[in-house]
This record gives C-alpha cells, sequence and structure tokens, in this order.
C-alpha cells in the first residue's frame, strides 16, 4: 500500500495506470475493464442504492472500486506485478468477487454484527488511499469479539441467571446484563457463597457484610475474588474479560466505597430474581417464594 500513499490513489488504479503505461495492457483491454466496471457499479447501485441519484451512483462506483482493491491486495502480496498479472489473466470481475467474498464472510463470524457493517464502508474515493485490507480486518475483529461476547453471556448467564434468559443479540444489552451476572458472582464469593444466585438470605448477609466491615478490608477481599473468578474461566475467555474491562467493576468497587445507601445501590448491579426484586421492594406482585413476607402477604389477602 506504499506506492498508493505516495502516488495518492487507490492500489487498483495505479495497476491498471501502469499496466496500461508500460504496454502490458492493451486500450482494447482497459477500456473492456472500465465497461466492466461501470456495469458493476450499475448493479450495486441498482441492488443496494439507486440508479436514480448521481451521488448514489458514485457511491456505488466507490464500493465496487473499495471491493475490487481488498479482493486484489488479498492476492497478490503487495506485488504491482503480480496484480498486473492477477487482472490479465483472471480479470476485474475476478477481483470483485474475491473481495466479496471476504466482505460476505463476516456473516459466517457473527450474522448480527454482519447486520450493522455498511456496505459503503468499503468505499474507496478515486484519490482514496486508506488501506482497505485495515479496514476489513477491523470489521473482522469487531465481529469476532461480538460473537465472544455472545457466546460468554450464553455461558455466565447458564450458572448465574436468576430469571428466564431470554435470547438477545443487542451488544449493549448483553454487555449489561453480562456486568450484572459477573457482578453478581464476584458478590457471592464475598460471603463465600457456593450458591450461584442470591436468595433473600444471602442478599442479607451481602449487604450486613458490606456494611460491617472495613471498606479496605472487603476490597482487599474483592480484588481475591476477582482473581480467583478469573482462574476458574478458560484462557480465552479470561483474557477476554480482561481486555473488554469487565473484570474492572469500578461501579461495584465505587458503591462499596462510597458505604452510602447499600441497600438501594446494590440490587441494580446484581443479577436478583424477580420474586427477590419484589420482596425487597415490598411488592407481592412478583409472586411466592416460600419467605417469612409471604406469609404475611398471604395472611393480609385471606378473609377474617
Amino acid at each position: 500500500m506504499k506506492i498508493a500513499e505516495l502516488r495518492n490513489k487507490p492500489f487498483v488504479l495505479l495497476v491498471l495506470k501502469d499496466g496500461l503505461a508500460d504496454g502490458y495492457f492493451s486500450e482494447e483491454f482497459v477500456h473492456k475493464t472500465k465497461q466492466q466496471l461501470s456495469d458493476m457499479s450499475l448493479r450495486i447501485a441498482s441492488d443496494n442504492l439507486s440508479i436514480i441519484y448521481t451521488d448514489h451512483i458514485k457511491k456505488a462506483c466507490e464500493i465496487v472500486l473499495g471491493i475490487i482493491n481488498l479482493g486484489l491486495l488479498s492476492h497478490c502480496d503487495n506485488s504491482t506485478e503480480k496484480a498486473k498479472e492477477i487482472i490479465k489473466t483472471q480479470g476485474i470481475v475476478y477481483c470483485f468477487r474475491a473481495g466479496w467474498a471476504k466482505y460476505a464472510a463476516l456473516k459466517s463470524i457473527s450474522a448480527e454484527y454482519f447486520k450493522q457493517v455498511k456496505l459503503s464502508s468499503y468505499a474507496l474515493a478515486a484519490n482514496d488511499t486508506a488501506d482497505i485490507t485495515l479496514v476489513h480486518a477491523d470489521f473482522v475483529k469487531k465481529g469476532q469479539d461480538s460473537l465472544k461476547l455472545f457466546n460468554l453471556h450464553k455461558i455466565i448467564s447458564s450458572q448465574y441467571a436468576a430469571n428466564t434468559v431470554i435470547p438477545e443479540t443487542d451488544e449493549d444489552y448483553l454487555r449489561f446484563e453480562l456486568q450484572k451476572l459477573l457482578n453478581s458472582a464476584i458478590a457471592l464469593k464475598l460471603i463465600d457463597s457456593e450458591h450461584k444466585v442470591f436468595n433473600n438470605e444471602r442478599y442479607n448477609q451481602l449487604i450486613a457484610y458490606l456494611s460491617n466491615t472495613d471498606v479496605t478490608l472487603v476490597l482487599e477481599k474483592f480484588t481475591l475474588c476477582v482473581e480467583d473468578f478469573a482462574k476458574q474461566q478458560s484462557l480465552s475467555t479470561k483474557n477476554y474479560l480482561y481486555e473488554t474491562s469487565l473484570l474492572d467493576f469500578n461501579e461495584f468497587k465505587s458503591i462499596i466505597s462510597s458505604q452510602k445507601k447499600l441497600t438501594v445501590y446494590i440490587p441494580e448491579i446484581l443479577e436478583l430474581s424477580v420474586n427477590l426484586t419484589n420482596e425487597l421492594n415490598d411488592d407481592f406482585e412478583g409472586g411466592y417464594d416460600f419467605g417469612i413476607d409471604d406469609q404475611e402477604d398471604i395472611a393480609y389477602l385471606k378473609p377474617d
């Protein structure tokens, strides 16, 4: 890509220009290639944009240029000589198909993330020297991270979910819910519980521990609990948790440090069952879970 940066043109355009200048490509070949570029651009505009508006056709041309650049660079090892050979022997359509295959392969990594990737993200203007292979590599990584988040939420929720898990693919939602699950996992370790889900007794035990123990000691134990939890995970899971800061627990540690309104803030960051949440809010609507307060509610509901 260095030659493209120096001469301020996308790689594929430089290859075509140089090939024509040194006689490697004939005038007839270049004319045919330009016609194919035009046909592909109109097809992209027709299928994904519009052939009515000039700016849409221009964007389609840039998308075709970017996809071809991606396909060509993935096969020529940054060699202009090899690139010219590929274009001459395989054709420009071959380069487009190679690039399109890479773009479409994102769907096999994470179908949900693929929906977020706009085809226009691959567009390259005639004077654009951006390395489209780096752009694509970034999409691949984000797709892989999206899949990791989905799978990790599935694994952790199977252990620590207090309620029925509703299938969801929104990354912000998954991250939010995963953090609550992880908060609960560490909170249960703080009270030395081997259970995976809070009930009324374990919740009250946690509040009592956080309220009556020196903050410094709590935070020291908190760090040990996080380390212990991390050791129990696979290497790939552990690395992902650290890379995405999911094991930072900044909000949880901030609540512990402040020691203010623990009974208000702690329930907000933990994975608690609907019944337990309703109990804590003195609301019987959530159902019956064999607690003392439920007995009182039933007694209240019975006629005299």
